[in-house]
């Protein structure tokens, strides 16, 4: 019995620890923004340095499926450094093949490498989603240049 309430423990240790992600040299909690500014790592919950808008630019209804919407994403770079590095995170179900400026990755949207924002500039994507609303969509991991 002590060993199942150890082994019980030592697994829900491990749920708990592989629910963050890597953030330098910091554990961020789901949900929270990777910023790497200039070599120094932070998690915060709420990233001001890029700051995503979706516009929903199309609405239709697809038989059996239901309602589908096709939503334009503005990733603006709120600060006076270049950004790079970029990762935004949904917790909707996306459709690779439905998704355009960006590369699907579970419930990751990763820009190509090539891919940096200018001071006040923005970088465009989009994507199609299933439903009558946008995805939730927040910044996952950014790195900010000098």
């Amino acid at each position: 019995m002590k060993f199942l309430i150890a082994l019980l423990l030592a697994l829900l240790a491990i749920t708990a620890t592989s629910a963050h992600y890597q953030c330098g040299k910091y554990a961020c909690l789901p949900g929270h923004s990777c910023i790497c500014d200039n070599g120094t790592y932070k998690c915060v919950y709420v990233c001001e340095e890029l700051i995503i808008t979706q516009a929903i630019s199309e609405s239709w209804v697809d038989g059996s499926k239901g309602p589908s919407v096709k939503v334009n994403v503005t990733a603006y770079n709120h600060t006076p450094h270049t950004i790079k590095d970029i990762v935004i995170a949904t917790d909707a179900h996306l459709n690779a093949g439905q998704i355009w400026g960006a590369q699907l990755n579970g419930f990751l949207l990763n820009m190509a490498s090539y891919v940096s924002i200018a001071p006040y500039q923005s970088y465009n994507f989009g994507y199609i989603n299933i439903g009558d609303h946008a995805a939730h969509l927040w910044v996952q991991n950014i790195f900010i240049t000098a």
